[in-house]
């Protein structure tokens, strides 16, 4: 059984939401001249090399057994390679705007999964009304025209639904990281950043053998710090969070890091933030705090 989040499990959500929320500008960048399946394939290698280098610096020893490397396989596929490039793919057709409340998703998913596959993850009235609550907050921070920007024909709505199974796949992500039977998220991390890498790899060189031409030295530098910040570190911080406080606990990551970047566009590139933003953050906090009432007991 959980129980209530530490002080460090909250420190760790928030390490984690800076780590995601620095990833939207280095994709942007990547993307204007790299394919989006190279972005995803060379991200989860540079994590994957720099994970198993701290392995080694650490001295610690690689997870055996056929059980544990379809585990991490798995992992990877699912909760890496196939959702970096769903999401990279789709936002080509649709508004980084609708792109955020799409993802808002991510949550809704995780409380619903973890209802039937997590024992000690059971759905309660207070934790439904907390996730609800985050997600108006999600919208209300984003702007609530976002949902009218719905499309419901042609590449767009593709784009809305490859976006949208992408959320269901980082959702299973975080359920499945609470059942693999195994307990060290250096090792884990790093294992499962390699699998993901190699099956991208191999995907993108079928997928867009000449994605990688037109790409200059600067998408190259952004790869590099996607695979360091938003996935080596952030894919470790997620693994320590869901084996202490659980997969619930983490999905409310998605619904506040949209407020950190626009936080940090404020702060670094001057722009302006509307009472949306604090509306929304602090509906977002109320519904964190409904959500945890189940623990108090």
């Amino acid at each position: 059984m959980n129980s209530s989040p530490t002080t460090k499990d909250w420190i760790a959500l928030a390490a984690l939401v800076v780590t995601w929320g620095s990833s939207f500008a280095m994709t942007k960048v990547a993307v204007a001249s790299m394919d989006p399946a190279w972005v995803m394939a060379l991200r989860l290698s540079v994590a994957g090399l720099f994970l198993a280098l701290v392995m080694v610096l650490t001295g610690r020893e690689w997870p055996r057994g056929r059980e544990l490397l379809l585990w991490f396989a798995g992992l990877g596929l699912i909760g890496h390679a196939v959702p970096f490039f769903l999401v990279s793919w789709g936002t080509q057709f649709i508004s980084s705007g609708l792109s955020g409340v799409l993802m808002g998703a991510i949550p809704l998913f995780v409380i619903v999964l973890a209802h039937f596959f997590l024992p000690d993850e059971k759905l309660t009235r207070m934790k439904a009304v907390g996730f609800v609550v985050g997600f108006i907050g999600l919208l209300v921070v984003l702007g609530p025209e976002k949902i009218l920007r719905f499309e419901g024909q042609g590449m767009a709505l593709v784009g809305e639904i490859v976006i949208i199974f992408s959320c269901f796949c980082y959702a299973t992500h975080s359920l499945l990281a609470r059942r693999i039977p195994f307990h060290g998220p250096v090792e884990q991390a790093a294992a499962v950043c390699l699998s993901g890498g190699a099956m991208g790899l191999i995907f993108a060189g079928f997928y867009a053998p000449h994605g990688l031409d037109q790409a200059t030295m600067l998408a190259f530098l952004c790869v590099i710090g996607l695979g360091i910040v938003p996935t080596a570190i952030a894919t470790l911080l997620v693994y320590v969070i869901v084996r202490s406080a659980g997969a619930s606990f983490v999905a409310y990551s998605n619904y506040l890091v949209p407020v950190y970047a626009l936080g940090l566009g404020a702060v670094l590139l001057g722009e302006s933030l509307t009472a949306n933003v604090g509306i929304g953050l602090l509906l977002i906090l109320v519904g964190i705090a409904a959500s945890r009432v189940r623990n108090r007991g």
